[in-house]
């Protein structure tokens, strides 16, 4: 078990602790467990936070459930360092909605963590972000399970600016929050230069269980150590971090890319999030539902969507409807190791329609792999201060000249072709055409 929950009696208003495999023993605020404690959060034990990647590293099991809880940690503890470095004094209502916009900010999040927005948006739904069901189901979360945030009005107000958090919604957080406060809005989900303590558990909690197979060097979670308060010209706060550590910000984004690289973007996980779609879809087309509502809509009503998760392909399985058979064998594929056969890379597109047309099936797909390096993602707005503690005023001379010393630049691209054919001859075939260059663009 990833996580283990102290069941031994504290008073009310005291901390309750958990023990997490990355950050060790955590003490968290009383009014974090009610939260917790409720169907709505106890969801997220039941989402890899990973997906399907547990398919090619058995060892990535760990959960939206355990993230989560690690965020509101982080965010606590980046409160903390705030705090003690800027001598500034945060709120409790700020501190509690910051502690638990991070809690909750996956809650709205689908099964097979990214993939689940790729399928939804091949249905009615071109829009919807897991954002948008965080606030959703956050707000259920409140109102069923009669938890006060605060007294009156604040209450209201706290909700709004938890979902403003989560969401990172700009224009909300400038009418929530004052120039003074502002910095707040870059803890969770920071979307002005995307260093946040979301990134800093996941890319932790990623590497931890990935370890032995990705080796990448996390001395970047060392920047948030020295993180202050600083104003710009304006007078609006933000969370600045020192000068000389803006080569481990691109170290962090860096990770972020071997992780897209190695892990997240595999070319057998791409295979199989592809046969999981086509399984969802044909699922969906052929009358299976939860609770009367298509799985691809299940988000609009968050009381069907507390029920949708990784077990989804295990109630299509075990469905008893003549229509899902072949949905069922398809997902059998899975279990069976029988994949989506990957033919063919290359760092040109294929003419796929040829290639079609050439083996007189439609049983080929390709995929664009496209990776920005860290030095294209790390970013070059941070706010930075010198050993003085004063905001440098021309950081770009400092950003240009760590990210001149990296050697690579851009991003990294590749298309890959695969075959849903199970016949080997076909795929062999294929893969033999491809190989001696007959179907480039």
């Amino acid at each position: 078990m990833n996580c283990s929950l102290d069941t031994s009696y504290h008073p009310s208003g005291s901390a309750w602790t958990l023990h997490d495999a990355i950050h060790g023993t955590v003490h968290y605020p009383s009014y974090v467990q009610p939260i917790v404690d409720t169907p709505e959060f106890q969801r997220l034990r039941n989402l890899k936070q990973l997906g399907t990647s547990a398919k090619v590293f058995p060892c990535a099991t760990h959960t939206r459930f355990e993230h989560c809880l690690g965020v509101a940690h982080l965010a606590s503890t980046l409160l903390d360092t705030l705090e003690r470095n800027s001598r500034v004094q945060i709120s409790d209502i700020h501190r509690k909605c910051v502690t638990l916009a991070a809690l909750l900010h996956d809650i709205g999040h689908g099964p097979f963590s990214h993939m689940w927005e790729d399928f939804v948006h091949r249905g009615s739904d071109k829009t919807w972000t897991h954002e948008q069901s965080s606030c959703e189901m956050a707000r259920q979360l409140f109102a069923n399970n009669a938890i006060q945030l605060s007294q009156g009005y604040e209450h209201f107000y706290a909700e709004q600016l938890i979902c403003a958090l989560i969401t990172g919604n700009q224009e909300a957080l400038r009418t929530l929050l004052t120039p003074d406060t502002m910095f707040l809005a870059e803890i969770v989900h920071n979307k002005r230069y995307k260093l946040d303590v979301d990134k800093w558990d996941y890319l932790m909690r990623d590497l931890f269980y990935l370890r032995g197979v990705i080796d990448v060097d996390s001395e970047f979670v060392r920047l948030f150590e020295h993180a202050r308060v600083v104003r710009d010209k304006e007078g609006v706060t933000h969370i600045g971090y020192r000068a000389r550590d803006y080569r481990w910000i691109v170290q962090l984004f860096e990770a972020r890319a071997k992780l897209h690289m190695e892990c997240y973007q595999h070319p057998i996980i791409l295979g199989l999030e592809k046969l999981l779609i086509d399984a969802l879809t044909q699922a969906e087309e052929n009358g299976f539902r939860i609770k009367g509502t298509k799985i691809s809509e299940a988000h609009q009503s968050p009381l069907v969507y507390q029920y949708l998760d990784d077990s989804v392909i295990s109630l299509i399985e075990t469905n008893e409807s003549a229509k899902l058979q072949q949905v069922q064998q398809t997902l059998a594929r899975i279990r069976c190791r029988q994949l989506y056969s990957r033919i063919h890379a290359s760092s040109e597109p294929c003419d796929i329609d040829e290639l079609k047309k050439r083996f007189g099936t439609d049983e080929f797909f390709q995929l664009r792999k496209r990776i920005p390096y860290g030095s294209e993602m790390a970013p070059r707005n941070v706010p930075l201060y010198d050993e003085r503690g004063e905001l440098v005023e021309d950081s770009g001379s400092i950003v240009e000249r760590v990210l001149s010393a990296i050697p690579d630049k851009g991003h990294f691209e590749q298309y890959l072709v695969y075959c849903k054919s199970e016949k080997k001859d076909v795929v062999s075939s294929a893969r033999e055409y491809l190989e001696n260059g007959s179907v480039s663009r």
